[in-house]
């Protein structure tokens, strides 16, 4: 059996290094034979940054932010600073892998970037977006760090999630775009649902994001920690309700695994934390409130929405839904909707009117600081 054997390919890892302007770093493992190897490079990322401090650079050389490919496991060094500290990192990164039993090549690691229109170089509006919190293990089971970075929902509806997730976005003529934790790929296969399970299992964040620049149009999904995704849809060609029914059929896509869902319009390509942005603003809480308070996403909701998924726990505390559709989904689980759906959704804006009224139908089904005082997380 040959010797362990790991190449640094200076030549593109100094080419990438450059085109970043010397401020950070993508690099990739590829291994040769198993592709087994994150748990080997985790290692060798940690024992390189202990010798760069030891010797001085730690102030200027550092890698993290650790994320996985179909080539190989993806690192990246944030920063990269003098020549000498950089080259010592890798010299340590290689020769702990081979320590380990890895062979294969250390090289740059390819990286993928939206178009310009899609990019934030050009604003553009925000779009129908649903809000979707999937049911999770027992939160309380993990330490702080652990619950604030973790997907935590069941391998097998994590599964689940994922392919019908890619199987919802994608269509004919798409550029895919891969997300795994911060690193991003473009692919030819939009088939991406196992490479997605894998990604928010290991690194709490996920993604997958279908495009087409003419005529525009945009199909995302990100999964993110504590069980809470978001799938939005922008689509130049057809009016709002062809958007908002797609956008329907991924909120009612699991209704028994579903602890609260809701439709909005929100910034392009989103995650829950952008409710600390929307329009309009969250009523009685801020957004830090809703994620620290996950336990209480089955018995509240964070405002009052044209479309939501509602457990019953959700409706006990509702003050008059008779002007609303309730339907029945199972497992405890109902779609509410508005009777008129154009009031909420035909503008980004909701009308005021009509936002008042429903925030005073749903009433006590409304997240305030007074519920979150009496009802505190388990884990605490």
């Amino acid at each position: 059996m040959p010797e362990p054997s790991v190449e640094v390919v200076w030549g593109a890892l100094s080419r990438a290094w450059r085109k970043a302007q010397y401020e950070e770093l993508w690099l990739q493992f590829r291994p040769r034979g198993s592709k087994d190897a994150f748990d080997a490079v985790a290692a060798a990322v940690q024992v390189a940054n202990q010798e760069v401090e030891d010797a001085g650079w730690g102030a200027e050389v550092f890698t993290g932010g650790l994320s996985d490919s179909d080539a190989g496991p993806v690192a990246l060094m944030s920063r990269a600073g003098p020549k000498e500290g950089v080259r010592a990192w890798f010299d340590a990164f290689a020769r702990h892998l081979q320590v380990l039993g890895m062979s294969g090549k250390v090289t740059a690691a390819p990286q993928a970037f939206f178009p310009d229109w899609l990019s934030g170089k050009v604003e553009l509006p925000r779009q129908l977006t649903a809000f979707v919190a999937y049911r999770t293990d027992d939160l309380a089971l993990l330490n702080e760090q652990e619950r604030r970075r973790s997907w935590y929902v069941p391998s097998e509806l994590t599964a689940k999630i994922a392919d019908a997730g890619a199987a919802w976005g994608r269509f004919d003529g798409a550029d895919v775009y891969l997300l795994r934790n911060i690193h991003r790929v473009r692919t030819k296969n939009p088939d991406v649902g196992p490479p997605l399970a894998d990604g928010v299992a290991k690194f709490g964040q996920a993604g997958v994001t279908y495009l087409r620049s003419e005529p525009r149009r945009m199909v995302s999904m990100s999964l993110g920690t504590q069980g809470r995704a978001c799938y939005q849809v922008m689509d130049d060609t057809v009016p709002w309700p062809d958007r908002l029914a797609q956008v329907v059929r991924a909120l009612v896509a699991f209704p028994g695994d579903t602890d609260l869902a809701f439709i909005q319009h929100s910034h392009v390509y989103p995650y829950w934390s952008d409710l600390s942005t929307g329009r309009p603003l969250l009523p009685y809480v801020d957004e830090t409130q809703i994620f620290y308070n996950r336990h209480l996403y089955a018995q509240y909701i964070p405002d009052a929405h044209g479309l939501q998924l509602l457990t019953d726990a959700h409706l006990t505390h509702a003050n008059d839904l008779s002007d609303w559709i309730i339907e029945p989904l199972g497992a405890g689980k109902h779609l509410v909707q508005a009777k008129d759906l154009e009031p909420w959704y035909a503008t980004i804006d909701p009308d005021p009117d009509t936002l008042a009224k429903a925030r005073a139908d749903f009433g006590g089904m409304i997240l305030t600081p007074e519920i979150i005082a009496n009802n505190p997380p388990p884990w605490r």
